[in-house]
């Protein structure tokens, strides 16, 4: 036994030549980077499409139905709602949602493009 780890005793005390790291080319690298600048920039165009899309307005079936919709700016719009049989128009902002005006005279099943807006008085 003690033959055995005499035998031994030396091999493991013989320094063994440490493997280098491997390299990285520069060619990796930049297929890297790049790809990662191309799923960045995905991310942000489906962002910016999916802030653009009116996902919102569709035709619904309830009491209130959104007839049209007109965007004045990136965060203003004009929307034509009937609500109760009535069409009104109204103006959506990011201070609030104003009445601008109401069809007055025809129900809103028989309108046709000749309805009258009422506008509000100012005071």
């Amino acid at each position: 036994m003690i033959r055995a780890a005499a035998t031994l005793l030396p091999t493991a005390l013989v320094a063994e030549p440490v493997l280098a790291a491997p390299t990285v080319g520069m060619a990796d690298l930049s297929g890297v980077v790049l790809s990662l600048v191309l799923v960045i920039a995905f991310i942000f165009a489906a962002a910016w499409v999916a802030r653009r899309m009116p996902l919102g307005f569709t035709r619904a079936t309830g009491p209130l139905k959104v007839l049209a919709a007109l965007p004045l700016g990136p965060k203003e719009r004009l929307v034509l709602v009937e609500a109760r049989g009535e069409e009104i128009l109204i103006a959506v902002s990011p201070a609030g949602v104003f009445n601008v005006g109401a069809a007055h005279g025809r129900p809103a099943a028989t309108a046709d493009a000749a309805t009258a807006f009422v506008l509000p008085d100012a005071s």
